[in-house]
């Protein structure tokens, strides 16, 4: 399957060696070849299959045309990230001179501690800061004197009603004639990702480093695991869908290698058990486990049902990938059909209690009437209905 071997070869833990024979099996066949580039192309994959197989010395098992393909992806993003970077450091030091605080998360972390060793690595979106309610505002007028415009989301209207609180920015910032975009994040994720992370942890669990030796703010190794891990799991149904993208969990991947010997887990599955979610986050690490070959710490008991609900995803992450890769004319076995079948069923089965705990969540009793009048709403929602 090509995704497994695509994982393997971008996963932080697999061994080199490994990953040779199966660069040598491809070298007769050129539609091997355009598959896997294919692959990784669709996984925003590219530029870092390229680091990785130049690191390791093994772009001359490589086809010459995928080679250059490969080359171009990465230069390309290299110069993506770098204005990226030197955009996030002018607007770090526009924030302090304002005595605005930000912690930098997701892709922009990895700007002061090199995760990905290069700046071409990872394929960025958008730069996520954590600003103070506080200050959000000014920090949007400092987007605004940048020449930032506002990107308009109909989602992100507020009703003014207790729900409001799922949500975990405000719209996004452009500056036009650039790829940078801005997200202003009060919260650090969405819904109930919020709720296990508590923007208020996050800010007392900071580490110091710098972008460009402009100080900045991160969460520490334990938080930002813990971030990745719900932002892979909750914000769009993903656990509950099966339907995991591979760059989310490879990232939970290269964090667990570099902070290794600095990651809490006693502490990143206790805050899965506050919100009733450790059986989705041993399924996450049991996926990692199988994709990347990474091991499963110590003090970590996955146990057989998160294992059964990490295949169930994984399973479903491999199906939709055959779907999407089919030609004209072509369709699923009937058994693929029928497991596909069978994940959509647990999907719908398992939606209206996601929707509950995270788009009309506000908690206490009292609260209970508006839940509940939410929910109709967005049963009744021709784009609540088009998202699902």
């Amino acid at each position: 399957m090509p995704l497994m071997m695509l994982a393997r070869m971008l996963s932080p833990w697999t061994d080199p060696a490994c990953v040779r024979p199966q660069l040598e099996g491809l070298n007769d066949n050129m539609g091997g070849w355009q598959l896997l580039y294919a692959t990784a192309s669709a996984q925003w994959g590219t530029p870092l299959l390229y680091e990785v197989l130049r690191k390791h010395n093994d772009l001359d098992q490589v086809h010459e045309s995928i080679r250059i393909l490969l080359r171009g992806d990465c230069l390309e993003n290299r110069l993506r990230n770098q204005l990226l970077k030197s955009e996030l450091a002018a607007l770090l030091l526009e924030f302090a001179g304002a005595g605005v605080a930000a912690v930098l998360l997701k892709g922009a972390a990895t700007f002061v501690d090199n995760l990905y060793n290069g700046i071409g690595g990872r394929t960025m979106l958008d730069l996520d800061l954590l600003i103070r309610p506080e200050q959000i505002e000014v920090a949007q007028a400092l987007l605004i004197d940048q020449g930032y415009v506002e990107i308009p989301d109909e989602g992100k209207i507020l009703t003014g009603t207790p729900p409001d609180q799922r949500h975990a920015h405000i719209n996004g910032y452009r500056k036009p004639g650039s790829p940078v975009h801005v997200e202003l994040h009060y919260n650090i994720a969405y819904g109930q990702g919020g709720r296990i992370l508590p923007a208020e942890q996050g800010w007392q669990q900071t580490t110091s480093l710098a972008v460009d030796g402009v100080p900045a703010l991160t969460l520490n190794p334990t938080c930002r695991l813990l971030h990745n891990t719900v932002h892979g799991l909750i914000p769009s149904c993903d656990y509950i869908k099966g339907e995991i993208r591979l760059w989310h969990i490879l990232e939970f991947a290269w964090l667990a290698k570099r902070y290794w010997q600095k990651i809490d887990w006693r502490v990143w599955l206790e805050a899965a058990k506050r919100e009733k979610y450790t059986t989705a986050f041993l399924a996450w690490l049991w996926m990692a486990h199988r994709m990347f070959a990474m091991p499963i710490p110590k003090d970590i008991v996955v146990g057989w049902w998160p294992g059964l609900q990490g295949e169930r995803m994984l399973s479903a992450t491999l199906l939709q990938f055959r779907r999407q890769s089919l030609g004209a004319g072509e369709r699923l076995h009937w058994r693929e059909r029928l497991l596909w079948g069978l994940h959509r069923l647990y999907y719908w089965a398992h939606l209206p209690g996601w929707v509950w705990r995270n788009v009309c969540y506000a908690e206490g009793w009292r609260n209970f009437p508006v839940r509940v009048r939410y929910f109709a709403a967005k049963v009744t929602s021709r784009r609540s209905w088009g998202k699902v």
